[in-house]
């Protein structure tokens, strides 16, 4: 049977402090470009916290990538505070740091209501819905892609020349690995598998699935962790979606299942027409993915760097469908041999977890209440494929671009109702905002081929 972690008290957190001797505690929470903000708060400060929250002005959220105050923020120096709320489901000791813990916040407004443009409250509010009208409890668990880099001659460069799947890039990075699954599993994150992936010190770290507010809460952890301990290591640990043009790029992968009390599979039924062994609930589901397919990319893959990666051919996502066992599609069903579920692919370690665990469950949503069928899988490779053929398939292309890919999700009126209208209209602005810096900016490379060409 699968179980959750029990709720712990604020009793138990202040025995774990005294105990562990901790002084220190972060409190934290991401913004909508991903950016993790907090502050840090004395023991002496914990039960305070934990009962009228931390605060901050409102107007952090409509910062973008570059830090930087974004242009008509919906939140300004008038719109006073929200407050923190560490949630101690969360508290865990950093054992990369001295004496220190931390706690991952809900954001609260001055009467302690969830305030409207806090996307883990989003997603706690989306998660009960869902779960109550599917009469089970969503499992979740993410699968990140990323670099090991090296400063050498004044680049960044990959730390090792490993081969996929090889033992090699495992071998060369043991103590990294260790040390990096150790303190994991000390956050209390457990890690299923790690393995060399396609690009020369890349890796892919599969999060072992649990219940989906502690699977985007893992998600979250793994991206702060994956940096620091790289570091420690004399390493730069990256999730940019394409650090290099001529190799591969590195996408997050969302795997969601359905499960009741008993521990049975309810995306499960044998009897299935399609052979696919999927429950009629799992492909509506997956027919809401796909309705809102190209918003979902918008959230999931939000920086100017994330359309570089999503080419075809290039075994990401470029292409709006789905299929079983098939690389190509943005929704992927596992092979039967393994256990019933599906995967969001459309998405990279630049996005806000919360926000995309969000929107993920709202598209879902929609196709179950909705009754949306996806179609039939495809089984071909889509990159393949010519103008005709995706036509007569239907199948659409994901965005090409930030921009493109942004104006699908502001017209994505169902998804702005169910996470709400503040947090997708503040996080469109600051993307644009993001999206217009980012084409201002000349690279050497076009300095050097424009120069020399004109």
């Amino acid at each position: 049977m699968l179980k959750t972690k029990s709720h712990t008290s604020l009793e138990e957190v202040m025995k774990l402090i005294e105990a562990n001797n901790i002084e220190f505690i972060r409190v934290e929470f991401l913004d909508y470009s991903g950016i993790t903000r907090g502050r840090t708060i004395r023991k002496d400060n914990v039960a305070e916290a934990m009962d009228k929250g931390v605060n901050f002005s409102t107007a952090i959220m409509s910062f973008d990538v570059f830090d930087e105050y974004i242009p008509n923020p919906m939140y300004g120096a008038e719109d006073g505070d929200f407050f923190a709320l560490p949630d101690p489901n969360t508290f865990a000791i950093l054992p990369h740091r001295k004496n220190t813990a931390r706690m991952l916040c809900d954001l609260v407004d001055i009467n302690g209501d969830p305030w409207e443009g806090c996307p883990r409250s989003m997603l706690k509010k989306v998660l009960h819905k869902l779960e109550s009208i599917l009469d089970g409890k969503l499992y979740m668990a993410y699968e990140q892609e990323a670099y090991l880099l090296m400063e050498k001659d004044g680049k960044k460069v990959p730390a090792d020349n490993s081969h996929c799947f090889s033992t090699v890039g495992v071998d060369i990075q043991e103590d990294f690995v260790h040390d990096f699954v150790y303190f994991m599993d000390q956050m209390g994150v457990k890690t299923e598998q790690i393995s060399s992936e396609y690009g020369p010190g890349q890796l892919e770290v599969n999060l072992k699935y649990t219940d989906a507010l502690k699977a985007t809460d893992d998600q979250v952890t793994f991206m702060h962790l994956f940096k620091q301990i790289a570091h420690n290591h004399g390493m730069i640990g990256t999730l940019m979606p394409k650090p290099f043009e001529h190799l591969a790029g590195s996408g997050l992968h969302a795997h969601i299942s359905l499960y009741n009390d008993d521990g049975e599979n309810l995306f499960k039924d044998l009897a299935d027409q399609k052979g696919l062994d999927m429950s009629q609930e799992a492909y509506y589901f997956i027919g809401g993915l796909l309705k809102h397919g190209r918003s979902l990319v918008a959230v999931g893959a939000p920086s100017f760097n994330s359309y570089k990666r999503m080419q075809p051919g290039s075994w990401a996502p470029a292409h709006v469908c789905y299929g079983a066992g098939n690389r190509s599609v943005l929704v992927r069903i596992p092979e039967k041999r393994r256990e019933r579920r599906f995967e969001f692919r459309g998405a990279d370690g630049t996005c806000n977890p919360y926000l995309l665990s969000t929107c993920l469950l709202a598209a879902g949503l929609d196709g179950i209440q909705n009754k949306i069928d996806p179609g039939e899988p495809i089984d071909e490779d889509v990159s393949q494929m010519n103008a005709y053929e995706l036509k007569e398939k239907g199948i659409s292309w994901v965005p090409r671009t930030l921009e493109e890919a942004l104006q699908s999700l502001a017209e994505d009126t169902i998804l702005a109702d169910t996470i709400g209208r503040d947090i997708w209209e503040e996080f469109i602005k600051v993307k644009k905002t993001e999206w217009n810096k980012f084409c201002q900016i000349v690279t050497n490379r076009e300095l050097d081929v424009y120069s020399d060409m004109f």
